[in-house]
C-alpha cells in the first residue's frame, strides 16, 4: 500500500470517524501545504522503495524526483540527506509571501537490520510555521509501545508525527 493510499484512508476512517468536532474546527487545509505533505510522502515512499529493490539510498531530490516522477512545488525547497542507515528527506517553506503560513516536513526512512520489517518510515511536521528545518526524526530503543523489536520512530523536537505516516515494510 503507497503512503498516499494510507494517509487518504486513515484521513476518512480514523480522522473523521473519530474525531468529527476537531475535522470540523479546523479551517479548510491549504493546498500548497497539502501538496508539501505529498512530496515528503512521496520522497520517503520513493527512499522506501529504491532501497528495497537497489540496497542504497537516493542522495539527491532530483533522482528520486525523476525516478519516481514526483512533481515538486515550487512553494517549497527540497533537501535528501543520507547515510548507510537512513533517509531524511525535507520539504521546506520556500521565501515568498505565504512562507509565515506553511509548515515544513521531514520524511524518514530508517533501516532496521536483523528484523522484520526492515525498512520503517515516518513523516514529521513542524509545529512553527516557516523556514525551519525540521529536527531528524529516530529510531530509539523503547518499550512505552508494545514492540517485540524494542525500537520505534520518533520525530524530533517541535515537530508532530502525521497520523498514520509510519510504515513498516
Amino acid at each position: 500500500m503507497t503512503m498516499n493510499r494510507l494517509l487518504l484512508i486513515t484521513c476518512v476512517a480514523i480522522g473523521c470517524i473519530a474525531a468529527p468536532q476537531a475535522a470540523e474546527a479546523q479551517a479548510q487545509p491549504n493546498p500548497d501545504q497539502n501538496a508539501a505533505l505529498n512530496a515528503a510522502a512521496r520522497m520517503t515512499e520513493g527512499q522506501r522503495t529504491y532501497f528495497q529493490k537497489n540496497g542504497a539510498f537516493r542522495a539527491t531530490v532530483s533522482s528520486i524526483q525523476q525516478d519516481f516522477g514526483i512533481t515538486l512545488p515550487a512553494s517549497f525547497d527540497y533537501a535528501v540527506r543520507t547515510s548507510t542507515e537512513a533517509a531524511y528527506s525535507y520539504v521546506i517553506p520556500a521565501q515568498g509571501s505565504t512562507v509565515g503560513q506553511l509548515n515544513a516536513y521531514v520524511g524518514a526512512a530508517f533501516l532496521t537490520p536483523n528484523q522484520n520489517p526492515m525498512i520503517t518510515t515516518i513523516i514529521c511536521r513542524n509545529l512553527q510555521p516557516g523556514q525551519i528545518r525540521p529536527a531528524d526524526p529516530q529510531l530509539v530503543l523503547g518499550t512505552l509501545m508494545p514492540n517485540p523489536s524494542g525500537r520505534l520512530v520518533q520525530c524530533g523536537d517541535g515537530s508532530i508525527e502525521v497520523q498514520a505516516s509510519v510504515v513498516n515494510e
